[in-house]
């Protein structure tokens, strides 16, 4: 009964992304904090996850490592699962991260390996990415290496500009006809007065149209935070919280497709 629900969960899915005519590709960010706030995290300075969105704004503050999970649209051959680790130093901040996406008849994998410093007023970033793709079968598998890179500034109190760009290189897959995603952001974020954190981004992948996200993080009560956001190119409502002590923090998000329903997300952080 097992294996006949899940032959029909795949191809109810197969359906689905057939009548929309969507790919169902892996998401490039990560984190559920993030995920609550509209996937606007190009200017999110001190963003846990921001070794997948833009690597100038790593936190350089405590060691630490994370883990994320993302069920797209309910199905379990649609989920997202990163982990990552930061070592702050004299010399900057340098992360490793792995993310994997999809089951074992359509799959990609990424590992990252990322830097940032910073200079006065001005923060920058470089990652590395070898990506990895497999159709399953004998339908073919390609891997990519990709180099991303970004910069971030606070160009007035509390306001912060970000910009990124990923597959600066233009890779794309050896063994496959696929392309590495190329896209390119620009991101602004302020805090108010400590109760209030806007972000906004403008995003444009080379294979789709600009999109536009934009998310809100208040403080509700001491260590607990609420969110939510919205996104462009697809069209996408989301909701979240986090709660967070000095040793560890857990945030937690809901992404509305207008199509395809329900994502949910949960990513959990420990600090050293």
């Amino acid at each position: 009964m097992i294996r006949i629900r899940h032959v029909l969960n795949k191809f109810s899915l197969g359906i689905i992304l057939g009548l929309i005519s969507m790919p169902a590709f892996a998401q490039l960010s990560m984190g559920a904090r993030g995920l609550g706030m509209g996937q606007a995290t190009t200017a999110l300075p001190g963003y846990d996850w921001s070794l997948f969105s833009n690597p100038a704004l790593s936190a350089n503050e405590d060691i630490a490592i994370g883990f994320y999970g993302l069920r797209n649209y309910g199905f379990s051959e649609l989920t997202d699962m990163s982990a990552l680790a930061r070592v702050p130093t004299k010399l900057g901040v340098t992360s490793v991260g792995f993310h994997r996406y999809g089951d074992n008849i359509f799959n990609e994998t990424r590992l990252r390996i990322g830097y940032k410093n910073e200079w006065q007023m001005l923060h920058f970033g470089l990652a590395g990415n070898y990506n990895h793709i497999s159709f399953g079968g004998d339908y073919g598998s390609g891997g990519a290496i990709g180099v991303d890179i970004g910069v971030a500034a606070e160009i007035t109190n509390n306001l912060w500009i970000g910009a990124k760009t990923i597959n600066i290189n233009r890779a794309s897959y050896k063994g496959i006809r696929e392309d590495l995603p190329r896209e390119t952001a620009i991101g602004f974020s302020y805090a108010l007065n400590e109760l209030a954190l806007f972000a906004f981004d403008v995003v444009k992948d080379v294979s789709f149209p600009v999109a536009y996200r934009g998310g809100v993080e208040v403080k509700v009560i001491e260590n607990l935070k609420g969110r939510v956001g919205i996104t462009t190119g697809p069209l996408t409502y989301s909701l979240g919280f986090g709660y967070g002590r000095d040793q560890w923090d857990i945030n937690f998000a809901v992404q509305k497709h207008e199509v395809l329903g329900f994502s949910p997300g949960l990513d959990f952080m420990i600090y050293f």
